[in-house]
């Protein structure tokens, strides 16, 4: 079976490694609400558009006074499955919340920026086979949590919107379990040699609808998180998905 990660949660995305890895984290989908006023919401629900990772994800927000906004995401991940070879799966959960500080420094060009912090889980089982007998299970789990800022600065209005973001996080693996053996390394003493990170973490999200949808907008969201710790960390290593969000 194969790999996994994260968020909510992020997840998500291209390969950065083989495909038979185990992987232990993905970039999930960037909230970005871009808020403009105390008492606006948002609500939305995202989904991959990448072959390989399936990915569901809730997004929410809400300006609670003048300059001061927070929101909460998550979601569920499962990496594709390739079973050509061997039978590998992974999953992932997580959760984050955040409040920030938002600006409309122009007309329609909004300026945010969050501190977030989130918690997930990750496995990643592998059930390797031998002329059709099953030999054993292997698996590698572990709880993870993730702390920083998302700055985001873009442009809305009644029915667009364009945003450049970017998390800064670190990035802590903890409760690391299992048997789980990779090219002759052991999965647990890995991730425990590798229980550290700071990402950078850029995206881009382009939407339309809005007013003329009755609130409804649909959005596009790109982004690529880097490693700065190691480079060659087990991860998806970019984010691709679709969005559909409801504001009043």
């Amino acid at each position: 079976m194969k790999n996994s990660k994260i968020f909510f949660y992020s997840i998500l995305l291209g390969l950065g490694i083989t495909a038979c890895s185990p992987v232990y984290y993905a970039p999930e989908t960037h909230n970005v609400p871009l808020i403009s006023k105390k008492g606006e919401t948002n609500i939305a629900l995202a989904g991959t558009i990448d072959a390989e990772l399936e990915q569901v994800e809730f997004q929410a927000s809400r300006g609670i006074t003048k300059n001061i906004a927070i929101k909460a995401n998550g979601g569920l991940f499962k990496p594709f499955r390739n079973t050509e070879i061997d039978d590998r799966s992974g999953s992932a959960k997580f959760i984050e919340f955040g409040a920030g500080y938002f600006k409309q420094v122009r007309k329609h060009w909004i300026f945010e920026t969050y501190g977030i912090y989130g918690r997930g889980t990750v496995k990643n089982t592998y059930t390797p086979e031998n002329r059709g007998t099953i030999i054993r299970d292997e698996i590698i789990s572990a709880n993870f949590s993730r702390i920083g800022i998302q700055p985001n600065f873009g442009f809305k209005n009644e029915n667009f919107l364009f945003a450049m973001s970017s998390r800064f996080v670190h990035l802590s693996y903890r409760d690391i379990n299992g048997n789980l053996v990779y090219e002759g390394e052991d999965q647990q003493a890995y991730l425990r040699a590798n229980d550290q990170h700071f990402l950078i973490e850029p995206a881009l999200t382009f939407g339309a609808g809005g007013a003329a949808l009755h609130g409804f907008s649909f959005r596009i969201h790109t982004g690529f998180s880097i490693n700065v710790s190691n480079s060659n960390f087990r991860q998806y290593n970019s984010s691709a998905a679709f969005i559909v969000n409801y504001a009043f």
